[in-house]
């Protein structure tokens, strides 16, 4: 007797509505990670062991999570092993850079507007998208950005079309660029010691020439003129 139960396939969807031909999408295909609640639609990545995992975690530096958008849910039939069924347990997802525009179900109920930004949901909402609240490279994710919005869809479904992209959160160069930031104030030090010295030296050197120039002629007109 089987043991899985998947959803109704209105429930969680991923519809791709422009992007690459299903034979030239940027996929990617995994296993979940055990445990693991992923339906169809929802923003994933995979983790240190290569597995699914519902949401998109920030990373650490120089290591930073790609979000996909699975495209199964994790007890589907064509996803997951049951008793009769050999699929191999290995789900498809499509990778947030492949250049998508995506309707999908698995969003946090709110207001959207076009251009909004979108990021990974976390805790009981994981795997689900939400407008981002802060500015890029902050502490978020960013995953998509609204194109047309929600809407309902010919399931009587509540779904939300986004271009779907990646831009990583903590971005090392915020590191680097305020750092570097600080080292102009410091040279610009500089400059003015420079015109001081050009300065004294250039007001320093005429005098004394000009005082040399006025002796020694001076004292060869005098040689000329006998008293």
């Amino acid at each position: 007797m089987g043991t899985l139960t998947p959803s109704q396939m209105y429930d969680h969807s991923l519809n791709v509505i422009k992007g690459p031909s299903k034979m030239h999408r940027l996929d990617y295909h995994a296993a979940p990670k055990s445990g693991e609640t992923i339906y169809a639609g929802a923003v994933c990545a995979i983790d240190a062991n290569g597995q699914l995992i519902a949401g998109v975690p920030t990373g650490t530096t120089f290591n930073r999570p790609m979000p996909m958008f699975a495209i199964q849910s994790v007890n589907d039939f064509d996803a997951n092993s049951d008793v009769g069924n050999t699929s191999g347990g290995v789900m498809s997802a499509v990778v947030a850079t492949g250049g998508y525009e995506i309707e999908t179900t698995e969003f946090v109920t709110g207001t959207y507007n076009e251009n909004d930004l979108l990021t990974a949901a976390s805790g009981a909402s994981a795997g689900k998208v939400k407008r981002m609240t802060i500015s890029p490279y902050g502490s978020q994710n960013v995953v998509g950005c609204i194109s047309t919005g929600s809407s309902t869809n010919a399931d009587g479904k509540s779904v939300l079309r986004f271009w779907s992209m990646f831009l990583p959160a903590k971005a090392e160069h915020q590191a680097s660029s305020s750092s570097s930031l600080s080292s102009p104030s410091s040279s610009l030090s500089s400059p003015s010691s420079s015109t001081q010295s050009i300065t004294s030296s250039s007001d320093s050197s005429p005098s004394s020439s000009t005082q040399s120039i006025t002796s020694s002629s001076d004292s060869s007109l005098s040689s000329n003129h006998p008293a």
